[in-house]
């Protein structure tokens, strides 16, 4: 195989037609393993390796060259799984040697440019395969890398394997069933992906001697305006060219990242949410002292509702810090009085202030500030009351966290980095912590909770991001808080997004709790029984009375 085996199939006019003929490849492939990529936890090592574990040079390269240029790392890990994708799909074709001289390669008057036919293929192949897949799951291997060089088969979603016979529906605005895309990923998330197969193929063509000859050229381009610079404010707008990724992600058929802005959002399953009782036996293994740090991280994850990611990147001002942390009663009063950064207490919010998180993490909508909240409200169907901390009782969570920092921060020799949250770990002791480490800490308290519970409790199923739904769901059902604030506290673009994501926990006029629930079920079960019986007795009333017989 190879470009011109590719072209034979990018040329078929039909997307469906093209999509099946690119699966049955797929599928016919027998394989020797797939990239993947090594990295470092907690650390800047990283490195992408071919399917017999040897180093990929150019890839890797590329990594470190984006490392050293500024990125954080959690954005060159972001690269290396899309890069990971491209060489995939650049093996199963055998394009990496076509690369080199694609240059030579005629183009005919009106036709395709070679490079514009390998994106637009990889953006088929993205369609084609699933999202999230994990090679081995079912093994519970902890380092999911090297399992990749183990495979023999291509992973494919659902609709590649069936090759088009069956046909995918789902339910469209209008609440009528459409045909599905044929894709398990989201509106918008292609074109990051190929974003970074052109920017890896740019690399190639300016920094090596092998590929100098790469027509960059023929990867599509457009123009957009700088309007709200500080230098178009003085010279007028400006214009830049930047790869037109949305273009070739819209031609395969995939809305491109404008796409995101009409984002609808899914329901969210029941299943994927917290109920109380877990959450409380979760937070009952957290000891206030010897686990202040990660209190203080899931509280935040509970009570604010933020990203793992965005809980991981909060920073303070090192300077705002108490100096004598070890003076309990004057350090606290200074974390209200002094304290500046992603999270500190502000007047503005209450009679006497309250603790507020400022962050700002992907998108616009996710700048916003999420207050504590700290009214009481009623569990109907329990009589309890559910409240959020107290200001004070988050002020000492956040004071024996500090304390807990100081001592990890004593391993390093550097300045405060003013990260919040720092790692535990012996290899990157008082470092910042990283989303990695959030949920590597959540999997350590729910397997500790399942073996403390003897299995009663078993939390696996869930995942940091889980606290998010649990905050927005209390919102809504408990607290009675609007949607539209519930969108700008959760960084939600639309607040078409929250509704349909939280559907099933909006109250209804009836203000029943148990909405959606299995009580809720059981009893809609129950009265629809009765309204029959009513039905049933009624008619054999008629019938015995012989009244209403024709």
């Amino acid at each position: 195989m190879g470009y011109f085996e590719l072209l034979n199939i990018a040329n078929l006019m039909h997307p469906l037609a093209r999509l099946v003929s690119y699966a049955r490849y797929y599928k016919s492939l027998t394989i020797c393993g797939l990239h993947y990529i090594h990295h470092v936890d907690e650390s800047q090592a990283i490195s992408i390796c071919r399917p017999d574990n040897s180093t990929h040079h150019e890839a890797t390269t590329f990594l470190l060259s984006r490392l050293f240029s500024g990125d954080k790392i959690k954005t060159v890990v972001g690269h290396a799984r899309n890069l990971k994708k491209f060489l995939d799909y650049l093996l199963f074709w055998r394009l990496d040697e076509d690369l080199e001289n694609i240059h030579l390669i005629p183009v005919k008057s009106g036709g395709p440019f070679p490079l514009e036919v390998i994106l637009q293929g990889f953006a088929d192949y993205l369609r084609c395969i699933p999202n999230g897949y994990r090679p081995f799951a079912d093994l519970k291997v902890p380092s999911q890398g090297i399992q990749w060089s183990m495979l023999d088969h291509v992973p494919l979603n659902k609709n590649a394997l069936a090759e088009g016979k069956v046909v995918p529906v789902m339910v469209n605005n209008m609440h009528d069933l459409r045909e599905a895309d044929w894709c398990e990923y989201p509106s918008g998330s292609l074109s990051p992906i190929i974003h970074t197969a052109c920017v890896y193929l740019e690399f190639l063509g300016n920094r090596t001697k092998r590929f100098e000859h790469l027509p960059l050229q023929q990867i599509p381009w457009k123009e957009i305006g700088e309007k709200h610079s500080l230098i178009a404010g003085i010279t007028g707008s400006r214009k830049r060219i930047v790869y037109d990724v949305e273009t070739i992600a819209r031609d395969s058929g995939v809305v491109g990242p404008k796409g995101g802005r009409n984002r609808q959002g899914a329901p969210i399953d029941f299943k994927k949410v917290f109920s109380e009782e877990d959450v409380n036996a979760f937070f009952k293994l957290l000891d206030p002292y010897r686990s202040a740090q990660d209190l203080l991280l899931f509280s935040i994850l509970r009570y604010f509702g933020l990203r793992p990611g965005e809980a991981a990147s909060l920073r303070l001002d090192p300077l705002t810090l108490p100096a004598e942390l070890h003076n309990y009663h004057n350090a606290r009063e200074k974390l209200t009085k002094t304290l500046c950064g992603e999270l500190q207490y502000v007047k503005e919010h209450g009679l006497n202030g309250a603790w507020v998180v400022n962050t700002g993490w992907k998108t616009q909508a996710s700048h916003r500030f999420v207050p504590l909240i700290t009214h009481r409200t009623n569990n109907s169907s329990t009589g309890e009351d559910t409240r959020f901390p107290t200001q004070d009782e988050f002020t000492d969570l956040l004071y024996w966290a500090l304390v807990q920092r100081q001592d990890l921060m004593s391993h390093l020799n550097d300045e405060d980095h003013g990260y919040l949250f720092v790692s535990a770990s012996n290899n990157s002791k008082g470092k910042p912590l990283s989303e990695k480490g959030v949920y590597i800490k959540f999997r350590s308290i729910v397997d500790e909770l399942l073996k403390n519970s003897n299995g009663l409790v078993d939390l696996r199923s869930f995942y940091p991001h889980s606290f998010r739904h649990h905050f927005a769901t209390t919102l809504l059902r408990r607290y009675k808080i609007s949607l539209e604030e519930i969108r700008q506290w959760l960084g939600h673009s639309s607040v078409i997004i929250t509704r349909n994501t939280y559907i099933h926990w909006i109250p209804d006029r009836a203000n029943n709790d148990d909405k959606g629930t299995v009580i809720d079920i059981e009893n809609t079960f129950r009265k629809q029984a009765e309204i029959s019986g009513q039905m049933n007795a009624g008619k054999r009333e008629t019938v015995d009375t012989g009244v209403g017989l024709t």
